[in-house]
């Protein structure tokens, strides 16, 4: 009986073992980064000055401020800010490609931000003239921050005026955008004076008067409606 008990002991004391030995391997395997460091740019901390007709003052505050962020970011390549300004930088250069890198990899590091998408339909529309590219990160900073009212207008912009099939799409990305928010005067505003400039007069009556309902004191809106009324 008592060599019965103890081999009933010895089995507990493996199993037990077994256990502890499976859970410590699942917690190694669950406490590695799921995600690879990634690695910055090759030319991160390089300045390239490509613009033709920045000014010797110019240059000399872009010089700054890239020696100003460099120092920074030299110590730590993922300070998201930082990589944010030094975009910025680059881009004053007239180094667009660069600012593309430095951007991208920012946006890898934070996915779920919205200001290196819309940093980048900005630099993919109006630099690098790719509108596919730049639409695809206008959308992306749109699901990131679906609140934003300066990324509905500068979308809306971008269909109509750089993208060429795609000019239709102004006001319907602006109506979207006033599903979400519908008090905001910017976009009231900007659909009011694009129903007006493309003659559609009933459409800019009625937003005028809704972004009066909202600005009594805007004069110009004002006087917009007025010359709108008189034409009927």
């Amino acid at each position: 009986m008592r060599k019965k008990i103890i081999l009933i002991s010895l089995i507990s004391i493996l199993v037990l073992i077994g256990a502890s030995l499976a859970f410590f391997s699942a917690y190694k395997n669950w406490s590695k980064p799921s995600v690879k460091i990634l690695e910055p740019p090759k030319n991160l901390l390089k300045l390239e000055i490509k613009g033709k007709n920045l000014s010797a003052e110019t240059l000399q505050r872009f010089q700054e401020d890239f020696d100003e962020v460099k120092a920074i970011l030299e110590k730590n390549p993922r300070n998201f800010n930082n990589l944010l300004f030094l975009g910025v930088v680059k881009k004053g250069v007239g180094d667009y490609e660069g600012t593309r890198d430095v951007l991208e990899y920012a946006g890898k590091l934070r996915p779920k931000s919205s200001s290196p998408f819309f940093n980048l339909g900005d630099l993919y529309g109006y630099f690098l003239n790719e509108p596919e590219k730049a639409e695809a990160n206008f959308l992306k900073a749109l699901e990131n921050d679906p609140y934003s009212y300066s990324i509905f207008l500068n979308l809306a912009d971008f269909y109509r005026y750089k993208y060429p099939g795609k000019e239709d799409l102004y006001d319907k990305v602006l109506l979207s955008g006033l599903e979400r928010i519908p008090e905001e005067v910017n976009i009231i505003a900007a659909l009011a004076a694009y129903y007006r400039e493309t003659g559609q007069v009933d459409k800019a009556i009625t937003f005028y008067e809704r972004l009066l309902k909202l600005n009594p004191l805007n004069e110009t809106a004002k006087e917009d409606l007025a010359e709108l009324k008189a034409k009927k």
